[in-house]
């Protein structure tokens, strides 16, 4: 607070006559002390009493002081003076009309303008001469809080004491008189403010004669008065008064003295204390951004008769439950330092635009009009994230009050507190916050009644005062009623690429509008097909998993969360990861997400969801974990939930063009669910390509007692459709083993393991180019609904993902049939089912597979609807030619051959022994004679070693085959033959 003083006021003496308070001295005499001899400060009741109740109404407020004199004249030239009053002695200005500058210059002021008198004692003309005049209640003007001016004619036609507050610490009002000329020399003041300058006891001190001059007269209205004087509300120790005098001899250097009385305040019991609270929303629409204007009273007391009102030391504010911060305020928001808010400094306010949140006036019976000004945001503390600061100027005073603002943990509740209040009165304290879109505020779900609670706490130390305000939320804004809020979700999807069997991106978007339900938890369906290759991520670890901290290789995607209400919510970003298994599911997503909204740090927030694979079709389905619903007590009021997998390579549509889609199941923060669909379809399926390969592969020999054996394979090639079906007729030789023992259908389902083992009829292994292993597993025999052949159940397990695959078999006029009607639309590399031999086998023969060539016809169809059929030949690898004695006689080799079924054998040896066929009419050994060729004979007869070694073949094609519509089935079999010279027996020389 500055301080004024009219250039009026500066005398032109030239006698020696001291006429007002704070008047300077003559010239101080050589080696003179300036200082304050005496000072006193005192309220006192109309019999002279010390007036000590709190709240009360002085009948007089006394300040007096004498300076420093050295043979009855003053030792120095007072430049300034300032009296500071106790905090919480409120002067009232606004107790009584004021007096225009123009009446007083005239000498003309009303009488009920006055407030008191000014008694001044100054050294002239060598002895001390002492002149009291009224005091004048003048219009302060728009900076200052008060302004006391008198008149001494002639010599001093206006001095004004200009009252101010001490606004950077304790709010208490302090009253200066600046720049007083030097000439003539004050010895001592007493300025007397009356307490209620209307009552009719001061009536004769406005009619009295002053000596020597007196201003004013005449008696006022007694109607009405209003007090101008009020004590403090806080009992306890006595208060000083403090008085500080700057000379002009030393104009930087004061001299201070302090008055305490010798009682304080008492009686803070008697003193009233009430107060009210009104909430009013721009909006009473369910769910909404809303900035509510909020309004404080306390009423004041302004009769004379009754205590003054107990000032507020303490405020708190409870919103209604479900009014809280609303996170769309966080776009482009920030925070106000202390330093640029100057709380408790002198600076100027120097607060961002974008921390203003609203707007603040505090209206003051001591002041003609409300101080205006803003609610800023303030920067964050530890422990006190949510600060606000209230900041209202005017008059020349600038109140700088801190608030905390407390969210509940859990709920969000928002309690306001300003604590520390200055001891100065307050009829209204109103702040209005933003609206809009960015309105720092969300209203309640519920709809119903919405309650606002006030604690007021007054300086009395007495017991607080509470007080409510409500209002209705309603559905729309405009008084209409509404039920439970609803739940219903939207799912929207989108990819970068609906070609079969490509590589492409998704983005799924889970959203909600304002009014709904919150969201608690989602679970997204993939089409079946749409999957990733697992083997081209490194997994996150879970230590890093839970920590958010999963290396840049396991990431996947990124996800996108939009929080708050309103038409522009605050958005936020993060990553997604792969990880291994979560929870039940064999594999999972992280999703991490570095929580900074505007000047607030809210964590790293990081959520888990388990991915699981269908056991039918192995299509993913995508759960989170509980979303979080609130933090640091903000409820997040979560808008959208969008998930984007976008790694290069990892996800791949379907082969199928049937029509597909996603799936949403969604469960709200009160376990509300719904549903939610998003078409999809892929197309140019005829452009991928269908060459599957089958193979049948069995050992020879079988039989009814140790069964028969079968491995039927299965494979695709890359970038081809994924197989659908498979269905493969069994041979005439190979059939059912009767009777089947299938395991019962309800114990399968319950524990395949408890199954019978004559239900075990074998294994099947898959290898997929999308997991790290193979999948295997048992293949049951299952009971099928009555008068049908027992189904094959595989059960497929590996890398933590489990397929289970139905074969059912047909036997018809044709034969009996296999087929695997549904497989699922993931790439196959290959698949082997293998039936084994045995005397639980599930199937048997009465004849070697040998004896003829067997054909398996088959039909696989792609799930791109490309069809796929050849005759399987089944592969035999024990039926083969074998030579199990060999022998050579001169030029002759005699080679026994076993030969497994009938056809035409064939021996070759090159040029040098001569190609025999033969047919084998039946299984069983042959013995073939191959003699050498002529030049076979010739070759022998000049080899040095005497020794002619040959390579023998010999080959069987076995028959049947080509009337099978099949290659024919040729066997090998390899040996070497070694023919020796022939040794001719010489004739016995006869006797002559």
């Amino acid at each position: 607070m500055h301080v004024r003083t009219d250039a009026r006021s500066r005398w032109t003496i030239i006698a020696a006559v001291a006429l007002t308070l704070g008047f300077a001295a003559l010239p101080a005499p050589a080696g003179a002390a300036f200082g304050i001899s005496s000072f006193s400060a005192q309220v006192r009741n109309a019999d002279s009493s010390l007036a000590t109740q709190a709240g009360g109404h002085p009948f007089v407020g006394i300040t007096s002081f004498t300076l420093n004199t050295v043979g009855g004249a003053p030792d120095g030239n007072v430049k300034d003076v300032r009296v500071d009053i106790p905090a919480g002695l409120v002067p009232n200005p606004q107790a009584t009309p004021t007096c225009s500058d123009a009446a007083f210059a005239i000498s003309a002021c009303p009488p009920e303008s006055q407030v008191g008198t000014e008694a001044l004692t100054a050294y002239a003309l060598l002895v001390p001469t002492t002149v009291t005049v009224p005091l004048y209640n003048m219009n302060a003007g728009p900076s200052n809080v008060a302004d006391i001016a008198f008149s001494v004619p002639i010599l001093a036609p206006r001095t004004d004491i200009i009252g101010g507050v001490r606004d950077t610490s304790d709010y208490g009002e302090f009253f200066t008189i600046s720049d007083i000329p030097s000439t003539p020399g004050l010895i001592s003041s007493t300025l007397t403010f009356w307490g209620v300058p209307a009552d009719a006891a001061h009536n004769a001190e406005r009619g009295q004669s002053c000596t020597p001059v007196c201003i004013g007269g005449g008696a006022v209205s007694t109607a009405d008065p209003v007090p101008f004087l009020t004590l403090p509300t806080v009992c306890g120790p006595p208060l000083a008064t403090k008085l500080t005098v700057f000379s002009h001899q030393a104009p930087n250097t004061p001299v201070s003295t302090t008055d305490t009385p010798p009682t304080g305040i008492v009686g803070c019991d008697k003193v009233p204390f009430s107060g009210s609270v009104a909430l009013t929303p721009d909006t009473t629409q369910r769910d909404a951004p809303v900035g509510p204007t909020v309004s404080l009273r306390v009423p004041q007391s302004r009769s004379p008769g009754t205590l003054g009102t107990a000032h507020v030391a303490r405020t708190s504010i409870q919103l209604p439950e479900g009014m809280t911060l609303n996170p769309s305020a966080a776009n482009g928001l920030q925070a106000c330092t202390d330093a640029q808010a100057g709380i408790g400094a002198a600076a100027a306010v120097a607060c961002p635009a974008a921390s203003k949140v609203g707007t603040a006036s505090i209206t003051t019976p001591v002041l003609p009009a409300a101080l205006t000004g803003s609610v800023f945001l303030g920067e964050p503390k530890t422990g006190d994230p949510y600060r606000i600061f209230l900041i209202a100027d005017g008059y020349g005073v600038s109140v700088r009050l801190l608030g905390s603002v407390k969210a509940d943990a859990s709920s969000g509740r928002l309690t306001a507190t300003f604590s520390g209040l200055p001891q100065v009165p307050f009829s209204d304290v109103t702040l209005d916050f933003n609206d809009g879109a960015h309105a720092p505020l969300a209203n309640p779900l519920a709809c119903g009644a919405a309650t606002t609670t006030a604690t007021l706490t007054p300086h009395t130390g007495l017991a607080d005062a509470t007080a409510t305000s409500a209002f209705t939320v309603d559905g729309d804004g405009k008084g209409t009623a509404c039920g439970a809020a609803p739940f219903a979700p939207g799912l929207a999807t989108t990819t970068s690429s609906t070609r079969a069997g490509a590589f492409t991106t998704l983005k799924a978007t889970i959203s909600r509008a304002d009014g709904q339900q919150p969201l608690s938890r989602i679970a997204v369906s993939e089409p079946a097909g749409m999957l990733g290759v697992l083997t081209n991520v490194q997994q996150c670890g879970a230590s890093d998993a839970a920590a958010g901290t999963c290396p840049a290789l396991s990431r996947v995607g990124a996800v996108t969360v939009a929080a708050g209400v309103g038409t522009d919510p605050f958005v936020l970003t993060g990553s997604a990861f792969l990880t291994g298994p979560h929870g039940s599911s064999p594999y999972g997503l992280v999703f991490v997400v570095r929580a900074i909204a505007g000047p607030f740090d809210l964590g790293t927030v990081v959520v888990g969801a388990g991915i699981d694979v269908d056991r039918r079709d192995a299509h993913l389905t995508v759960t989170s974990d509980p979303l979080p619903t609130i933090l640091q007590g903000i409820p997040l009021r979560l808008r959208s939930v969008a998930v984007t997998i976008n790694r290069t390579n990892f996800l791949f549509n379907p082969t199928s063009c049937d029509p597909l889609g996603f799936g949403g199941a969604f469960t709200s923060v009160s376990a509300a669910t719904a549903v939610g669909t998003s078409p999809f379809r892929a197309d140019h399926c005829g452009d991928l390509g269908f060459t599957p390969k089958i193979t049948a592969t069995s050992p020879s020999k079988v039989s009814r007692a140790g069964g028969a054996a079968l491995s039927i394979g299965v494979g695709s090639a890359p970038g081809d459709s994924n197989i659908k079906s498979v269905s493969v007729r069994l041979p005439d030789r190979l059939a059912v083993r009767l009777p089947v023992k299938p395991c019962k259908r309800e114990v399968f389902l319950a524990d395949p393991s408890m199954c019978n083992p004559e239900s075990l009829a074998g294994t099947a292994t898959a290898t997929t180019p999308i997991l790290p292993t193979p999948l295997t597993g048992p293949v049951y025999l299952v009971a099928a609904p009555p008068r049908r052949l027992p189904n094959l159940e595989v059960l497929l397990r590996g890398a933590g993902v489990a397929i289970d695959l139905t074969g059912t078999v047909l036997l018809d006029s044709e034969g009996l049939t296999t087929a695997f009607e549904s497989l699922p639309d993931a790439p196959i590399a290959s698949f082997r089912l293998d039936l084994p031999a045995g005397p639980h086998s599930a199937l048997f023969g009465d004849r070697s597979l040998c004896t003829a060539p067997v054909v398996l016809p088959t039909t696989v169809v792609g799930h791109n609807g490309a069809t796929f059929t050849q005759p399987t030949a089944l592969s035999v690898p024990d039926c083969a030619v074998k030579i199990i004695k060999r022998r050579i006689k001169g030029h002759v080799a005699y080679v026994t051959v076993e030969v497994p079924a009938t056809g035409k054998i064939r021996a070759r040896g090159g040029v040098h022994l001569r190609r025999v066929t033969r047919m084998a009419k039946a299984a069983g050994e042959l013995t073939l004679k191959i003699p050498l060729t002529k030049r076979g004979v010739k070759a022998l007869k000049h080899r040095r070693n005497h020794r002619l070694t040959k390579k023998l073949t010999v080959t069987l094609d076995a028959a049947g085959a080509a009337a099978a519509g099949i290659p024919p089935a040729r066997t090998t079999a390899k040996t070497s033959l070694t023919f020796r010279p022939v040794k001719r027996k010489k004739a016995r020389a006869r006797r002559h």
